[in-house]
């Protein structure tokens, strides 16, 4: 049977097919936005790729959330909305998981980069201490 409402589509139903697509491309896609943050962290960037990939997956939610809502009032089927709000919390822990421990590892990066650098600079000094003598 179609969804009639007096001759329209219940309200909402677009916003939930958005919430689910969202959902579903930021659960399915985070691991190769977590790998492009840690290879632009490695190379001395920053990984605020996965920062919008997070703020993408709680847009997902929302959306699925409102999709939800609409639907419950207009008295139309709320499957998509309900999956792409699921999908859409998964993702957002998933992506939260991510966005921590990329924190992390720039942190480490950059005080292990200081580190090697003071390294070297005695180690450079040392060496021209050595040829001078």
């Amino acid at each position: 049977m179609s969804e009639v409402n007096n001759g329209t589509q219940p309200q909402g139903k677009q916003i939930g097919i958005a919430g689910f697509v969202l959902a579903l491309v930021t659960l399915v896609l985070s691991n190769w936005i977590a790998a492009l943050s840690v290879a632009a962290i490695i190379t001395g960037g920053s990984g605020w790729l996965m920062y919008v990939w997070l703020v993408l997956a709680i847009v997902s939610v929302v959306l699925s959330g409102m999709a939800m809502s609409k639907l419950g009032k207009t008295g139309g089927k709320k499957g998509l909305a309900v999956a792409g709000l699921v999908i859409g919390i998964v993702s957002v822990v998933w992506s939260g998981i991510l966005v921590a421990g990329l924190s992390i590892a720039a942190s480490a990066s950059s005080d292990l980069g200081s580190e090697w650098q003071d390294a070297m600079d005695q180690l450079e000094q040392s060496l021209e201490d050595a040829n001078n003598e």
